[in-house]
């Protein structure tokens, strides 16, 4: 609880929008209704895990970058994070700087996607 405070406290303070889920399938649910650069995601949820969201994000065509986090980060973590295509793993509790850093990377590595991706054809009716 004391991490979503935080988070909630950041995001409103930086004025970007945080939705939240507490369980798997409260992710899904947010994910499929709002369309979001970086998705945040504590390692173990009651129902599922990160590489659960993570399966959930790859096939998307604007696929969010997956910051995943844990009180138990280490090297080996980390490693598995990037290769599976999370974008980064953060330690909790989260120091300010670096969370505020890993989440701008995370949005500008998004944002430069989005940018080089070809115009999508608009449908005119």
């Amino acid at each position: 609880m004391e991490d979503l405070s935080f988070l909630e406290y950041r995001f409103k303070e930086a004025k970007w929008t945080l939705y939240t889920a507490h369980t798997y399938r409260e992710a899904l649910r947010e994910l499929s209704l709002n369309r979001m650069p970086v998705v945040l995601c504590e390692c173990p949820l009651p129902d599922g895990n990160w590489k659960d969201v993570l399966g959930q994000l790859a096939p998307m065509p604007d696929r969010p970058r997956l910051i995943v986090f844990s009180r138990q980060a280490d090297e080996s973590l980390w490693a598995e994070v990037l290769n599976l295509g999370g974008f980064d793993l953060l330690a909790t509790p989260f120091r300010e700087a670096e969370l505020v850093f890993t989440i701008g990377s995370a949005w500008l590595d998004w944002t430069s996607e989005q940018e080089r991706q070809p115009l999508r054809k608009r449908s005119h009716a």
